[in-house]
């Protein structure tokens, strides 16, 4: 459900936006496709985040530091993936504002977030 509501929301927004529901899934579109940044929830049914991040990488190393995770998790080893990673980090819910800010730093190196957001999370 929150894969299909931010896939949404995202295209709503211009983005063109590839889904996978599992790590094997997204490592089959990294495969095929050119992905700009990749947005990961860090609970997924078949990999843990940080290993999605690794395969994907593997095929499109950019992906090391254009990637967002998302999490329900607030646990300390998630919140060690992000700071190992430098990834950022936004604990659900979150406002997709928040995340577009991420989206437009990691793609076109904005500095500054939207009015009303701090880079909490990061």
């Amino acid at each position: 459900m929150i894969l299909r509501g931010l896939s949404f929301l995202l295209r709503g927004r211009g983005y063109v936006v590839l889904t996978a529901q599992t790590g094997d899934a997204a490592v089959r579109i990294v495969a095929d496709q050119h992905v700009d940044v990749a947005v990961i929830d860090y609970r997924i049914p078949d990999w843990r985040g940080d290993i999605v991040l690794a395969a994907v990488a593997a095929h499109q190393p950019h992906l090391t530091h254009r990637t967002v995770f998302i999490t329900g998790d607030i646990g300390d080893g998630v919140r060690d993936v992000s700071a190992r990673t430098g990834c950022p980090l936004l604990i659900k819910p979150f406002d997709v504002e928040e995340l577009e800010w991420h989206l437009r730093r990691l793609l076109h190196d904005v500095n500054r977030p939207p009015k009303g957001l701090d880079a909490g999370g990061v």
